[in-house]
């Protein structure tokens, strides 16, 4: 049989992701590979990751060099199979493309929700731009919100970044250095240029306050229950050398438990219609060196207190480790932001796009609130208290909704029944 040509294509890692770019190839064109071996490295806003050949074959062509950004779909490479090889497997199909029957009528559209997602912006401030565009701006001081863009819906590419250094080079002296705040020419400084991973997050977030209207609401919570329970459950794990349980495995169980009960924040507004996922995937932004990052505990809802620790845990380790696959970072349906593991007292953030809700957990701090016996006598006592701050996107969630949802989670949490949730 003669050799068929198969693509090895941008693989879909989420519904917010529109691109990747290659970051080096492990093969170069005549090389033999197996299937599952690694070709090359890409790089988007969620993670960096490898591509796996889809088959035993020849790389016969590379189509996209390092350095090049590709959209999701598009060719990498082309590979050459036997005649009689089976063709490659489609791409799994994503949570996100699997809309709930009832949430509307339809076949979700990941690219069209995500061209409902990441909008035409302007150019101040927010420009969408491409991977290679950010890292020639950071190395050039290229400041992106005054760049023209020439791609699709004002992209800014790699030949806007080039024309704007070769116009700031043929500039006239006598104004500030270039990359420099006007006025700021006499003051000594450094330039310290983002990692990739923290412009493409910059990127993101600012799309995030450009698509949804951020609103906040907050509720205090008495996490004394919670430390009681904290303790007797660690106990037996320290003693069988497992990990002691954090205060957040159970901000995640009452979070998903309230979830449930709230279900229009655990959803995705694509512009036209709010599709309410059937469960809880849960991301945990996790700090790293090189940024941060927001790995996902699929069918949260599902776990007790106990496993969501371990998978925190587990998740945190391979983000710190660069060790995520694409996979650990899709499809997630609400988030919890943790600036509390830093000493932060106020939790209020930004939506994990293509999210509607967000929950801040700050420290818990020991303050002195109003406590009532069981008499119904009130007095003074000291409490370790913290501020859960859930963000909302207030297009599609009324303020009275995203309140009773939080309230509802500081109920849980401050009265905590081990035998359901631990």
């Amino acid at each position: 049989m003669s050799d068929a040509t198969v693509p090895i294509p941008m693989p879909h890692m989420g519904v917010s992701v529109e691109e990747g770019t290659v970051l080096t190839w492990h093969k170069a064109e005549g090389d033999a590979v197996r299937a599952d071996e690694v070709v090359c490295e890409i790089s988007t806003d969620k993670v960096d990751t490898e591509v796996l050949a889809p088959a035993d074959g020849v790389l016969a062509r590379i189509v996209a060099p390092v350095g090049e950004t590709v959209a999701v779909g598009e060719p990498l490479a082309e590979l050459a199979v036997s005649g009689d090889a089976p063709p490659a497997p489609p791409a799994p199909a994503l949570a996100e493309e699997r809309a709930p029957a009832e949430a509307a009528p339809g076949r979700f559209d990941p690219v069209a929700a995500a061209q409902a997602v990441v909008p035409a912006v302007g150019r101040n401030g927010g420009a969408v731009s491409s991977p290679v565009a950010r890292r020639l701006a950071a190395e050039h001081g290229v400041d992106l919100a005054v760049v023209r863009g020439s791609g699709m819906r004002g992209r800014i590419r790699k030949a806007d970044v080039l024309a704007a250094v070769e116009s700031a080079a043929a500039a006239p002296a006598g104004g500030a250095p270039a990359g420099l705040p006007r006025g700021y020419d006499d003051v000594p400084h450094e330039i310290a240029p983002l990692s990739r991973q923290r412009s493409l997050m910059a990127e993101h977030m600012i799309r995030s306050r450009q698509t949804a209207a951020h609103m906040t609401t907050e509720a205090d919570v008495d996490m004394s229950g919670v430390e009681r329970a904290r303790a007797e459950l660690s106990a037996p794990r320290v003693a069988a050398g497992q990990r002691r349980l954090t205060a957040l495995s159970f901000i995640a169980r009452a979070a998903c438990a309230a979830l449930a009960e709230f279900p229009d924040l655990n959803a995705t507004f694509d512009g036209e219609r709010l599709i309410r996922w059937r469960e809880v995937n849960l991301g945990v932004a996790v700090d790293t060196e090189q940024g941060l990052i927001v790995p996902v505990i699929r069918r949260c809802d599902r776990l007790t207190a106990a496993a969501i620790g371990e998978a925190i845990a587990e998740l945190a380790e391979l983000a710190r480790g660069r060790g995520l696959t694409p996979d650990h970072v899709r499809a997630g349906t609400f988030t919890i932001s943790n600036p509390g593991s830093v000493g932060g007292i106020s939790a209020m953030a930004i939506i994990n796009q293509p999210q509607v809700g967000i929950l801040g957990t700050p420290a818990v701090v020991r303050r002195p609130i109003v406590v009532t016996d069981d008499r119904g006598a009130e007095a003074i006592g000291i409490r370790p208290v913290m501020r859960l701050a859930l963000t909302f996107d207030h297009r599609v969630i009324d303020g009275a909704y995203a309140t009773r949802c939080v309230v509802r989670i500081k109920q849980l949490l401050e009265t905590w029944e081990a035998s359901a949730y631990a």
